[in-house]
């Protein structure tokens, strides 16, 4: 189960672990704790608001962490928002992008990372800035729109996790 993180398994382990959000969003939430530097599953489980024992939620996480960090580290674009097939409407993966917007800013700043302060890139400010444009969007992306934005997620959050990580 856990070599298989799709978003159908992430919404069903989150499901079971009365998580408090869902698959799109928990992701987005790792990945910011991550850029962070917070990686450490009892953070991210605080951070889902899920059921601490729960021992599939525990090893999907180690899997799903280990992963992030290790394409973060690799500096390859590897990581990108956990959406909805492509078989599904674009109108439900444009949500979903919102969602995982949502997760990302929330897990970023869930142990108070100052990012106000002057001294923090131009690049990076307009990179969160960005994302949390998205995190508070209303409306929905046609698919080619939608590509872009992955797209321009990806080499987001990579930008972030160099800049924090340096």
């Amino acid at each position: 189960m856990h070599d298989d993180l799709s978003y159908d398994t992430w919404a069903m382990m989150l499901e079971q672990a009365d998580a408090t959000l869902g698959a799109s969003e928990a992701h987005g939430v790792v990945v910011g704790l991550i850029c962070a530097g917070v990686a450490d599953n009892d953070a991210a489980i605080a951070a889902l608001g899920a059921d601490e024992t729960d021992p599939d939620l525990r090893c999907g996480l180690e899997t799903t962490r280990r992963r992030i960090a290790e394409a973060l580290a690799e500096g390859a674009l590897g990581v990108e928002p956990l959406l909805p097939s492509d078989e599904r409407p674009a109108v439900q993966r444009s949500r979903a992008l919102i969602e995982w917007c949502r997760g990302f800013m929330a897990g970023f700043h869930f142990h108070g990372r100052d990012m106000e302060g002057g001294d923090r890139p131009e690049i990076l400010a307009e990179a969160l800035t960005d994302i949390g444009d998205l995190a508070r969007a209303s409306g929905t992306a046609g698919e080619s729109d939608l590509s872009e934005l992955v797209e321009y997620l990806r080499v987001a959050v990579q930008l972030i996790y160099d800049e924090i990580a340096e």
